[in-house]
């Protein structure tokens, strides 16, 4: 039986489901997530415990039984909501691109974009039991069929049950155009050794205007932002098995010490230890 002071997270990329998509199952304690956000979808489903979190600055808490959809971009936190208490979950980070091509098939001819409303938590415990099982599956079959099928099933009934074409694009973080630009810039050069002025300039802003902006409409700050950049690039190169060392000076890591940390703290691994569980 695991201690439970010990966090226990293994995340690792599948390359054969969906297109290549990460996956997590965690048993976390110390462990809390910092603001940070993904480029893909978060889908969660928790097992013990209760995590709490704050998505797009609002609070709440997830216990047992209910299921977690994040769009990509948005901001969120996670830790545990007992002290000293463990909580447990299991997360997919499928692509927008990934669910779009199951919702064809699952909705036809009814056109637009993936959407599952405006809750990120919920209440469904069948639903939660066959993502914990299809990410068991997903860590533990030796058969890439089964772990595909154990997958596909489980977004199936996620996506029938609450998810919905919408011909609106789908929601972005509401920003003041400057902000955007500053957004794209950074999206563009994060690799670059980007300095505040270079930013600001984007947007037309004095450096302590742009910075108070900034934080205010996307809850993170310039550097939170630019570093989650940084880690999100990297952890796409680990998983296409580029060297570690390289890795971290290709997005703008100087010290491997602090890209490490950096890594593990955001995502509850080492570089190393996700490099080599990907598959």
């Amino acid at each position: 039986m695991a201690s439970p002071n010990i966090d226990e997270i293994q995340l690792w990329k599948e390359r054969q489901v969906l297109g290549g998509m990460d996956m997590l199952k965690a048993r976390c304690c110390e462990h809390h997530y910092p603001p940070h956000f993904h480029d893909t979808f978060v889908i969660a489903s928790f097992k013990d415990g209760a995590q709490k979190h704050k998505i797009a600055q609002k609070s709440g808490v997830a216990y047992p039984g209910t299921v977690m959809v994040i769009p990509p971009g948005e901001v969120h936190t996670g830790e545990g909501a007992n002290r000293q208490e463990a909580w447990e979950y299991s997360a997919f980070y499928p692509t927008a691109d990934s669910l779009n091509r199951i919702a064809d098939n699952l909705f036809g001819s009814v056109r637009g974009s993936l959407d599952f409303g405006t809750s990120f938590l919920i209440g469904d415990p069948e639903l939660a039991r066959r993502l914990l099982d299809a990410s068991e599956v997903a860590l533990r079959s030796p058969s890439l069929v089964g772990r595909q099928e154990g997958v596909y099933s489980a977004f199936a009934m996620l996506m029938t049950r609450y998810g919905r074409r919408s011909r609106q694009a789908p929601a972005e973080r509401v920003v003041d155009a400057p902000i955007r630009e500053s957004l794209d810039f950074m999206e563009e050069n994060f690799y670059l050794p980007l300095c505040m002025g270079d930013i600001a300039e984007c947007a037309g802003l004095s450096e302590f205007h742009f910075m108070r902006l900034f934080k205010s409409r996307t809850q993170t700050t310039v550097h939170q932002h630019l570093k989650q950049l940084r880690l999100n690039a990297a952890k796409a190169m680990l998983s296409r098995g580029e060297p570690i060392s390289e890795v971290a000076a290709s997005v703008g890591f100087y010290d491997q010490s602090h890209f490490t940390n950096s890594f593990r703290r955001v995502f509850g691994v080492t570089p190393k230890k996700y490099a080599t569980a990907c598959r």
